[in-house]
């Protein structure tokens, strides 16, 4: 079972990372390539692609910009400059600048602007003062104080419209002060483009900023209601998005057209994270914020799930694209780092850290056990075993017990993982493995029934104990073993990914 799992653990994100091959005119693309190029930072660029093949890093392509030409560019996986990448949450910082876009052009008035006062002749569930001073400002910032209940890294998807969700919900938090990572509320962003623009807003992205670009035809997902997500859900190739990123670098314009204005690169890109802010769950930016954007010292970086980045660095003049599969989000900011460190401080796969992580949780499991066992064998059976030494034989096959529940409920748990992701990831592509889950729960109800037995069997040989009559409480241990078990290590696991997500 754990070489089914690792070995297809893979295939999972790379079934939901990408959207298949575009139609891609590489000679007319508008850029200018030069592989070859020894450019001030070749050297250290070129350290990074080689710790990718030495740590085995789980690329899917890396793109460097420097000065305006393509200097790097790998694919991996049989990936091409032709495929779309799922960007995750870079899409966040294309809603930004399409409201830069639009304050340009007048058509919103300022990111001061309350939200509500966009949409006047709607009355919103759980009004309350706090919602009437939520600005357009404090949703760029994540500092909306909206409230779902729960931590919206982790959020059921949302049926119909996202921005009317969340426009539904209570503010429970004074706007500007508190920091929530939210991909639901840049939604929100999207439908004020729409109604200010009186147009869609993909047609307004594709008039505004796509086209100039030269990105034709992009994927972009949308919601129940048909408006397009403001938090994640954007297809692009590489090159696309260095092109977004060569944008800001060069302050807006393209090709002699300024799509967005200098002003809005500058601030957008600025850190806004409030004095005392308090971050109200574990995700939180490692250095600052700015409008959707996550801003470093001397570079800012556009960040999706899995580590898709763009990284601008405008003091070095360059841009710097991963897309990957890496769900630690560790990897590609430990490459970019280590440009400048000059030392790599390595990757890890996710499953690795997860079994590191585990090995104290099993060792205690393995401990819990071990005593509920032969507290079971001791004063439950004890007059029946016959054996001399019993506190010790009884110790022994506790033990021995305990280790075989431990062992395959650890398997288990496996699966289950391996099921949780296919159904995360199932809304936009579909589930990938859906004969697993089946196999899963015949998995369980084996393991439930080996358990049983190898006890039955292991008290007969050993012991000479008859457990006719005792399956009335070895088969609720069992179960109550495997589902501790499965619990434990699937929350250790959700734990993982709390802390690396982003």
């Amino acid at each position: 079972m754990t070489t089914y799992h690792n070995s297809h653990f893979r295939d999972i994100f790379s079934y939901y990372e990408h959207a298949g091959e575009k139609r891609y005119d590489l000679e007319n693309d508008g850029w200018t390539v030069n592989l070859d190029s020894e450019f001030e930072m070749a050297d250290e660029f070129d350290m990074m692609l080689k710790n990718i093949d030495d740590y085995e890093y789980p690329a899917n392509s890396v793109l460097v910009v420097n000065q305006g030409t393509i200097v790097r560019e790998k694919y991996y996986n049989d990936f091409t400059y032709r495929t779309e990448f799922n960007t995750y949450s870079v899409t966040k910082s294309f809603t930004s600048t399409l409201i830069g876009i639009a304050i340009d052009q007048g058509i919103i008035g300022s990111v001061n602007d309350p939200i509500v006062s966009y949409f006047p002749n709607t009355t919103f569930d759980n009004d309350s003062p706090e919602k009437q001073r939520v600005t357009i400002k404090h949703v760029l910032t994540m500092t909306s104080g909206f409230d779902y209940g729960v931590d919206p890294t982790f959020a059921p998807p949302v049926e119909g419209s996202v921005a009317l969700h969340v426009l539904n919900r209570p503010v429970s938090r004074e706007p500007g002060y508190s920091w929530v990572y939210d991909s639901y509320a840049p939604s929100i962003l999207n439908r004020i483009i729409e109604i200010q623009s009186n147009t869609s807003l993909m047609e307004f992205a594709n008039e505004t900023l796509f086209h100039p670009l030269g990105i034709q035809n992009p994927r972009w997902g949308m919601d129940d209601s048909g408006l397009i997500y403001g938090g994640f859900g954007l297809y692009l190739t590489s090159r696309e998005m260095a092109k977004f990123g060569q944008l800001f670098l060069q302050d807006g314009v393209w090709e002699g057209e300024q799509l967005v204005s200098k002003e809005w690169v500058q601030e957008s890109t600025s850190e806004h994270m409030p004095e005392n802010v308090d971050f109200v769950y574990s995700v939180r930016p490692p250095s600052d914020y700015g409008y959707l954007w996550w801003v470093h010292d001397g570079f800012y970086i556009a960040s999706g799930l899995h580590g898709q980045r763009i990284i601008v660095n405008p003091d070095n003049n360059y841009v710097l694209v991963f897309t990957s599969l890496d769900v630690t989000q560790q990897g590609a900011n430990n490459l970019h780092d280590s440009i400048f460190e000059e030392d790599f401080v390595g990757w890890e796969s996710p499953m690795t850290q997860f079994y590191k992580r585990s090995v104290l949780y099993f060792g205690l499991l393995l401990i819990s056990f071990t005593i509920a066992n032969f507290a079971f064998l001791k004063y439950g059976l004890n007059q029946r075993i016959k054996t001399r030494g019993k506190d010790q034989e009884m110790a022994l096959t506790s033990f021995g017990l305990s280790f075989y529940s431990a062992f395959m409920g650890f398997l288990t748990t496996l699966s289950v993982i391996f099921i949780a992701l296919d159904l995360f990831f199932s809304s936009s592509r579909g589930v990938l493995f859906p004969k697993f889950q089946w196999l899963t729960m015949l998995l369980i109800m084996l393991i439930t029934a080996s358990m049983v037995l190898l006890e039955r069997e292991v008290m007969r040989e050993r012991h000479s104990v008859d457990y006719t009559g005792m399956l009335k409480f070895t088969i609720p241990k069992a179960i109550f073993f495997l589902v501790l078990i499965i619990f434990l290590f699937f929350n250790v696991y959700l734990k993982k990914v709390e802390e690396f997500s982003g």
